[in-house]
């Protein structure tokens, strides 16, 4: 069993020398922090080896930069790594990277089993959620993993040779001591018997689910023979108990595949690995290992997920669930989620690598996560966002955790009121966690991010803020950052600093804390950041190490772009409408552009191919609508910046006097159930999107400003195609001032309209020719679903 990578060893031993953490009870055994997983983890750098080392790189789009360590071996064919191991295995799992669009290929393993490796689930490009498409730029997210028994047991002292058959980069390979498949446990119904097929020929969906259903039906476990089960749906379980014959041994895989929680009864699930078939992030598809409501004292034991969009998403109101000893790898979004509204909730013993976006994330979306728990977890590599993340809610914790090598936009630990959560309220407990080599150089505000970060995004910060017996070390930039509005309630108590790239403390936001025995040594730049942000620090006794202060960053290879958003507002179709951006280089290193990348609708050109230290660039944007509709996306600058490519949002409206004159216009709301269902679903021309209200508080409203005075005479509200049948109450009032201060004057009372799938899901509400700038629909009733609910509110004028 192995908690750390082994160069962790070295840090945490190296930081617990800097600061006196409290003792433990004479003759108590001390857990190191991070996951207790069944595998030991050896670094190709460190091994034997003929191949180049590359690294280390914290440049993002660079293969180095998302390698564990920051560093890896690439091998062409015929060469080799070789690993002495520490510990008896017989199962091998290999962190590998292959060139995109390259055939697949075989790694040959000296025990005499071969590795199939693929570039299938790997390289993505573009703007966020990213694509396939290598044309869009951008490309990131190298790596993905391979494994396979080995075929009899290696000892101890032994070594073991990896031959690459075609180029090949390796960063790392975990041995571990699989063993034979469990036993059926006494009493348990077999998934054989209900027609499942271990070979994976035939889709055994449905005769999976019909044995979760009787075994919950009969008061009995459900038993999942050793096989590879083809599974391309969701299997939906409440009240029941599912084990597999081991992770090594029992596979459920397709795409699509999931097992999801359903109702208020515990769910227990064991011993069983789960493959999805998922290469693209698709937010608008519930892609998740496991997912939903789980019931109350739900227990998740011995799980590995990979290649599904999330590993584990988790909903609210939930209350009681305990996750251990699970594995996840490889996904194009969050390793777990805990969403709106989950309670004491524990994941423990949970071991993360190679996420699309957050490791572990706590977002308290409409209702607020508490009293939760990421405990003696390890975040390796999340190549998007942070290793772990609290977005508001109140009394959670991070506790005993590892995180490294977070790759842009995130950090090691973050905490935050942001993407719309219920602001942070309680005490939120960050303590006796490892950072390594956490933190990054971001295309965008901040500029650079700190190995743990707090950011006050939608509201300030008040909800009291606990840091105790942290360890940071290696941060490519800060060690510690406040960022965004005023951020108060915050205590710092034994933290050690151990060769951050620029400051102990980065101060970007007004507000207060208390600082004890914060130890910093191997400072980049200074003891602090602070441009005049009025953060006050109130210094307890033991601070050492971080006395000086400076404003402004080193060079560090960040441009500076006059601006990160562009609206061209409504603009008639087939006319142009251009601007211009203005980009800085203030070093180090001149930056070349590669290649400027605009949206559908947009054009961009710049006469510069490279900008020189302390050059500046411009960048003339047009846009040119072809159609009614918005233009909403971003243009990409990809360039040679260690910060990736840079973004500016881009939004334009082709309007059309005689089309719907709602798109793309000014709306809002009285409520809004979650934050991506807010009403400029309702504009967007999107009719898969949808607006919805707060639940079981009617009368609700929504509110459209037509930019200017328009004469109309209807409205059609809409619903998604495939929605249900249901009848709102909506009564039409109309105004001639402008948002936020419009008017109400009853255009059409309060009438019951029923939008039914056979028809479009479309009603068109007629009233007589009026003048208005804004419209106000207010919702009393909806026998559909306890709110407000639609997908498009259009206006027209004939």
């Amino acid at each position: 069993m192995t908690r750390l990578l082994p160069r962790f060893a070295f840090a945490a031993a190296l930081v617990a020398a800097a600061v006196a953490y409290p003792a433990s009870p004479a003759g108590a055994a001390v857990a190191p922090p991070g996951a207790d997983t069944p595998f030991t983890t050896y670094e190709a750098e460190n091994a034997l080896t003929n191949g180049t080392r590359v690294g280390p790189s914290y440049a993002f789009t660079t293969l180095a930069a998302e390698a564990s360590g920051r560093r890896a071996v690439t091998l062409r064919a015929g060469q080799w790594v070789e690993f002495g191991l520490t510990v008896r295995a017989d199962a091998i799992n290999v962190r590998y990277s292959v060139p995109d669009g390259s055939p697949d290929a075989k790694l040959r393993v000296s025990t005499g089993v071969d590795l199939s490796l693929t570039a299938r689930y790997s390289h993505v490009y573009g703007n966020f959620p990213y694509t396939n498409n290598p044309a869009d730029g951008g490309e990131h997210h190298y790596f993905d993993d391979a494994h396979a028994l080995l075929g009899r047991a290696v000892s101890a002292g032994s070594r073991v040779r990896l031959t690459a058959t075609a180029a090949i980069t390796i960063d790392l390979a975990d041995f571990e001591l699989a063993g034979p498949p469990v036993a059926r446990p006494a009493g348990f119904l077999s998934a054989a018997d209900f027609g499942a097929d271990p070979s994976g020929a035939a889709d055994s969906g449905a005769a999976l689910q019909a044995a979760i259903d009787a075994g919950k039906a009969q008061g009995k476990g459900v038993w999942l023979p050793a096989g590879n089960y083809l599974v391309p749906r969701h299997l939906t379980v409440s009240g029941v108990t599912v084990r597999g014959a081991g992770t090594w041994h029992t596979v459920l895989r397709g795409a699509g595949v999931g097992v999801y929680g359903a109702g208020t009864e515990a769910v227990h699930l064991a011993g069983f690995a789960i493959a999805g078939d998922t290469v693209v992030r698709d937010d608008s598809t519930s892609d998740s290992g496991l997912g939903g409501v789980m019931g109350g004292g739900s227990t998740v034991d011995n799980v590995w997920i990979e290649h599904t969009k999330v590993g584990m998403w988790f909903d609210g109101p939930s209350d009681g669930l305990t996750v251990s000893h699970a594995r996840i790898q490889d996904t194009m979004a969050d390793g777990v989620n805990l969403h709106n509204g989950v309670a004491h909730t524990v994941i423990r013993d949970t071991y993360v690598r190679n996420t699309g976006d957050d490791g572990l994330a706590m977002w308290s979306d409409a209702n607020a996560d508490h009293d939760n728990q990421f405990v003696h977890d390890t975040v390796i590599a999340p190549l998007l966002a942070n290793g772990f993340a609290i977005y508001g809610g109140h009394d959670n914790a991070v506790t005993d955790s590892v995180a490294a090598d977070t790759v842009t936009q995130g950090g090691g630990i973050h905490v935050g009121n942001r993407f719309g959560a219920v602001p942070l309220a309680g005490t939120t407990t960050i303590a006796r966690n490892v950072l390594l080599r956490a933190g990054n150089l971001v295309p965008n505000p901040p500029e650079e991010i700190a190995a743990l970060w707090f950011y006050a995004a939608d509201a300030p910060m008040t909800g009291a803020i606990d840091v105790h017996d942290v360890s940071i070390v290696d941060s490519p930039f800060a060690a510690v950052q406040f960022f965004g509005q005023r951020i108060d309630n915050v205590r710092l108590d034994r933290v050690a600093i151990i060769r951050a790239g620029t400051f102990a403390l980065q101060l970007q936001s007004p507000g207060k804390a208390s600082l004890s025995w914060v130890v910093a040594a191997g400072l980049g730049a200074a003891g602090r950041y602070d441009c005049g942000s009025g953060f006050v620090l109130d210094r307890g006794p033991g601070n050492l190490g971080w006395s000086t202060s400076r404003c402004g960053f080193p060079p560090a290879g960040a441009l500076r772009l006059s601006t990160d958003s562009v609206d061209f507002g409504n603009q008639a179709l087939h006319n142009a409408k251009s601007t211009t951006l203005t980009i800085i280089n203030p070093g180090p290193s001149p930056i070349n552009i590669r290649a400027l990348r605009a949206p559908a609708g947009y054009t961009a050109t710049t006469p510069c191919t490279t900008i020189p230290v302390g050059g500046t660039c411009t960048v003339t944007v047009t846009f040119t609508p072809d159609h009614a509709g918005v233009y909403a996306d971003r243009l990409m600058l990809d360039t040679t910046s260690p910060a990736g490519p840079y973004v500016v949002a881009l939004r334009g409206v082709g309007f059309d006097p005689d089309g719907n004159l709602a798109l793309g216009q000014q709306i809002t709301s009285s409520s809004q159930a979650l934050s991506w269902l807010g009403p400029a679903n309702l504009v967007d021309g999107d009719p898969g999107t949808y607006f919805e209200s707060a639940n079981n508080a009617f009368p609700q409203t929504v509110t459209l400003d037509l930019g200017d005075i328009r004469t109309v005479d209807r409205i059609v509200v809409k619903l998604p195609s495939n929605w249900g049948t249901r009848t709102e109450r909506i009564a039409v009032a109309s105004g001639t001032t402008p948002l936020p201060n419009a008017g109400s004057t009853p255009l059409v009372p309060a009438a019951d309209y029923t939008l039914n799938p056979d028809t479009g899901n479309a009603v068109q509400i007629t009233f007589p020719s009026t003048t208005l700038r804004t419209l106000t629909l207010t919702f009393t009733a909806n026998d559909g679903w306890p709110a407000a609910q639609l997908s498009e509110l259009e206006v027209y004028a004939h």
